[in-house]
C-alpha cells in the first residue's frame, strides 16, 4: 500500500504544474494522499509496539501459568 501511494503522489507531483486548470484540485490530491500515506506509516507503527508487547505479555503469562499448574 505504502509503494502505491509514493507511485501516485510522485505521478502528481509530475503533473500538478503541468495542468494550470486543475492545479487546486491536483495539490489538493497530492496533499490529502500525502496525510494518508503519513497515516499508514503511524499506524502500521503503532500496530508493531502493540504486536511486541503482546508477545512480551504472552511469554510472561505463559510463565505464569505453568508456574500454578506446578
Amino acid at each position: 500500500m505504502k509503494q502505491r501511494a509514493i507511485k501516485i503522489l510522485n505521478r502528481l507531483d509530475l503533473i500538478k504544474n503541468l495542468d494550470p486548470h486543475n492545479k487546486k484540485l491536483l495539490n489538493d490530491c497530492f496533499n490529502v494522499i500525502m496525510d494518508l500515506h503519513d497515516e499508514i506509516i503511524r499506524l502500521e507503527t503503532h500496530n508493531n509496539r502493540l504486536l511486541d508487547v503482546i508477545y512480551q505479555n504472552q511469554s510472561e503469562l505463559e510463565s505464569i501459568d505453568e508456574s500454578t499448574t506446578k
